[in-house]
């Protein structure tokens, strides 16, 4: 994670934070800057259309949280559009006449492509497509960039340590958006499901619940980051646990009897498809 000179030493030239809309992912953007030490409570500003969720961000994290979308715009420099897919058009003509060509606008809404985004406005536009997942909440997510040709390489390194500050970031071409939504957008989901069948089945062998739980759910952890540390193919991996005859090779052995590789490869082609149909283009 980015240090407070990583961001900082470009907030004096991009001028302060603005996130538009603070439910989940608003949120986890200002807890997750504000813990990593990215950005300080004056270098962040946000809105919401709720009374209690204003009150909320200020009193929990004294960031001062406005109504008027206009006017966080203009007192920022790089803004953050953070709502439903049903809310950005809204967003966007709220927003329009205060943007110039200094702001960077960054969209998390899913399946709200760039062209999109950028036909509403009206108006040439640096704008940055990000995909961020569930995981940022506890700071450890996994967002996708798809920067417009208008963004320069200092708008994008900037943006990368903003999302850094709640996970990994990766750089792709929006075209693999729908992908990205259907195996990391949507993946925590499937991994939530595997972490509990695998406690149910401990608990079927006997073991309390709460210690299933801990077990599968450590497991799960432990092997995802040695799947990062390490960079080998899980394959290879895998293939350190299991041994001749034993207790893996027979679990395994159960797992692609009954197709768990094909049916976790066809939750991604599914997702990846819904993804696809209910983009707004």
């Amino acid at each position: 994670m980015p240090g407070a000179s990583t961001i900082g030493s470009r907030l004096g030239k991009g001028g302060r934070i603005g996130i538009i809309g603070t439910g989940k992912m608003g949120e986890a953007l200002v807890a997750g800057l504000l813990k990593s030490g990215s950005a300080s409570k004056d270098d962040l500003l946000a809105t919401d259309i709720l009374p209690e969720r204003r009150q909320h961000m200020t009193g929990t994290y004294g960031v001062t949280c406005l109504e008027d979308n206009a006017e966080l715009v203009r007192l920022c420099r790089t803004v953050i559009i953070a709502v439903q897919p049903r809310d950005v058009k809204a967003v966007l003509a709220s927003i329009r006449s205060a943007l110039t060509e200094e702001h960077v606008l960054v969209s998390i809404a899913a399946g709200t492509t760039s062209n999109f985004i950028l036909r509403e406005l009206g108006k040439p536009q640096p704008l940055i497509r990000a995909m961020p997942n569930n995981p940022c909440l506890v700071g450890e997510g996994m967002t996708a960039l798809a920067p417009s040709p208008a963004v320069s390489q200092e708008q994008l390194e900037h943006m990368k340590a903003i999302f850094a500050s709640v996970g990994r970031v990766a750089v792709a071409e929006e075209r693999h958006f729908d992908a990205i939504t259907g195996l990391s957008g949507s993946g925590p989901a499937y991994v939530y499901l595997i972490i509990e069948a695998l406690a149910d089945g401990g608990v079927r062998m006997g073991l309390p619940k709460s210690l299933a739980l801990l077990l599968a759910a450590q497991t799960m952890l432990g092997s995802a980051k040695t799947v990062l540390s390490r960079a080998e193919h899980p394959a290879k991996l895998r293939d350190e646990v299991v041994t001749p005859a034993g207790t893996t090779a027979e679990g395994i052995y159960e797992l692609e009897k009954a197709g768990v590789r094909a049916a976790l490869m066809s939750a991604v082609e599914k997702a990846t498809m819904r993804a696809a149909s209910l983009a707004s283009t």
